[in-house]
């Protein structure tokens, strides 16, 4: 059987199918999307068949077309913020026409408030802080702190435009000294425990517990008017972020100290704790005192100085903070508390004392060995209820102990040439308890309200010196004046209440209102005692000033060899206070 293929068939038949399947397609939809008020296109409307994938967006005009096969359609057109259109049952056949006007889904929506708070710890946000203030400001956040290695606020505002830092930790601006500028913590005044500067020594605030500096060199309404240098703000850190827990260690130690030798004068326990002078020996009188003193032992220490081996400084800190839900309200708690050391040795430096005329007066060479302890512990607690309420706590705590020997050599005045074996414990500790609250009455009233307590002491607590000269290559003890070998005790408190209260009325974009008080009470008491060592009738053979037990004793003050005498003068003791 034989098939014969009709080349004319195939081909009539081929394009019969192709001019059916174009027939089938030629239909399609187009038209316009159009906002119905405002009869502007809305660009990027879908048009779609009901049920399937098919579908157009509209272009830059509005203008969309659809093809489709000849029939019968649902259409659905859609777009972000429109009610949606349906059609069902459309013909299309050819070419159709369908032009849309979509009508706004505007739905009313109850009032919405955004609440957040600026965590002013970064460069960005203290920039923006600085440009929308209404004084010349200069700020330090803790991340920059933390970038530049900063370790204290001390070190943080040297890194500031126009500021730098006496050798005994004061501020100058401007060339203006410590007694022109003020400290204020989170906006309130803070007192120092030191009575020969006017500034808390910044050196006590570690970076971990600081949000940012900020200086103003300039008069602010909201401030108190004893300043013409600078005002310096430290803002303590609040948990404005999500949970965390930090816990960190250091270790190290200077070149010229680690597994050097340390020498220090004897101790009352470690620099943790702060010795104390018993109460009676200050209230007897002289003569019940001088009695006293020949059958019991007055200190706990001596004048006698060990020699040790100086170890690593160590170091740490230990932060965490949590937020969490009560009572539908938000609550906010921060902790942190951190300790580190800090040993220091000084060899073969000088200290020279000249008259005017360009005599010297007194020359000494020296030798010297510090131990310093500090620590430093932050909490902070917030409440935040109505969206538009926030009231906080805020606690500091502060130490800072330096143990100081040193051993010096020179000529006084008179060509003497003396040895002196002195010791001196330094103490600062401050206690600063804050509340605060801030509340907002729609979008132009606000309130704020603030009030501290500060508890802050500069205790010397047991200054301790021994005086020796030398004549004819021998060591013997200084007697000529009998306030070189001596003691002292001081002691200065000092409390301070703060209250502050500011409304402000907004209106416009850039302009404020604001009226308020603030009130200050400080009340200071200080007390110094002195204790002077009446050697005329002890000759000892003295080989080694370290040694001093041998001589300076309990015994030889009950034989009557030395003869302690209390010293109170009336400079040594007063009590003040002022009020704002």
């Amino acid at each position: 059987m034989s098939m014969k293929l009709d080349l004319g068939k195939v081909f009539f038949f081929i394009l019969l199918l192709v001019l059916s399947t174009m027939t089938a397609m030629a239909g399609n939809i187009k038209g316009t999307v159009l906002d119905k008020q405002t009869k502007e296109p809305l660009t990027g409307a879908t048009i779609q068949i009901t049920g399937t994938a098919q579908g157009v967006v509209a272009d830059i005009d509005g203008n969309y077309t659809l093809n489709v096969n000849d029939g019968t359609y649902t259409i659905t057109v859609r777009y972000i913020g429109y009610k949606d259109i349906l059609l069902n049952s459309i013909k299309v056949k050819a070419e159709t026409l369908l032009n849309f006007e979509m009508e706004s889904d505007a739905q009313a929506l109850g009032e919405v408030s955004v609440v957040a708070k600026k965590n002013l710890e970064s460069e960005r946000a203290l920039q923006m802080e600085r440009q929308k203030a209404t004084l010349a400001i200069e700020n330090l956040g803790a991340k920059e702190m933390s970038i530049k290695g900063i370790s204290n606020v001390e070190e943080g505002v040297k890194k500031i435009t126009g500021i730098s830092i006496a050798s005994a930790g004061q501020l100058i601006v401007r060339g203006l000294g410590d007694r022109y500028s003020t400290t204020t913590l989170n906006g309130l005044p803070i007192a120092s425990p030191n009575p020969d500067n006017k500034l808390i020594p910044l050196d006590i605030f570690p970076a971990s517990t600081v949000q940012n500096i900020t200086v103003s060199k300039v008069y602010d309404a909201s401030a108190f008017a004893d300043y013409s240098g600078a005002h310096i703000d430290i803002s303590t850190k609040e948990n404005v972020g999500s949970d965390f827990l930090s816990i960190s260690f250091n270790a190290g130690g200077k070149f010229n100290t680690l597994g050097k030798d340390f020498y220090r004068m004897d101790r009352d326990g470690s620099l943790f704790k702060t010795p104390s002078l018993d109460q009676k020996l200050i209230d007897m009188s002289l003569t019940d005192f001088e009695e006293y003193a020949r059958h019991n032992r007055l200190f706990n220490t001596s004048f006698q100085v060990s020699r040790k081996t100086a170890l690593p400084e160590f170091g740490g800190n230990i932060g965490f903070g949590k937020r969490f839900t009560l009572g539908g309200n938000e609550v906010s708690v921060l902790g942190s508390i951190g300790v580190s050391n800090d040993l220091q040795t000084m060899d073969n430096a000088s200290i020279r004392t000249l008259e005017a005329t360009g005599n010297t007066l007194n020359e000494f060479n020296y030798d010297s060995y510090s131990n310093e302890l500090k620590i430093a512990a932050l909490g902070n607690l917030g409440y935040s209820f109505r969206t538009s309420d926030h009231i906080g706590y805020t606690f500091f705590y502060a130490r800072n102990a330096i143990d100081t020997y040193m051993r010096r050599e020179g000529v006084d005045y008179e060509d003497h040439h003396l040895i002196g074996s002195n010791n001196v414990t330094h103490i600062y500790s401050l206690q600063n308890h804050q509340v605060n609250g801030k509340h907002y009455f729609g979008k132009q009233w606000d309130l704020n309200w603030s009030g501290s307590y500060s508890k802050t002491s500069s205790d010397e607590p047991d200054r301790r010196q021994v005086m020796f000269i030398r004549e004819d290559d021998q060591i013997k003890l200084f007697k000529l004046n009998r306030q070189e070998t001596m003691r002292y005790f001081g002691s200065l408190n000092e409390d301070e209440w703060v209250g502050d209260l500011t409304a402000s009325y907004r209106f416009g974009d850039n302009n404020k209102l604001q009226a308020g008080f603030t009130y200050k009470d400080k009340n200071r008491d200080y007390m110094g005692t002195r204790f002077y060592y009446n050697l005329n009738k002890l000759n000892p053979v003295i080989t080694d000033i370290y040694n001093t037990d041998g001589f300076l004793n309990q015994q030889n003050i009950a034989d009557g060899q030395i003869v302690v005498q209390r010293v109170m003068q009336p400079k040594d003791s007063y009590r003040a206070g002022n009020e704002i």
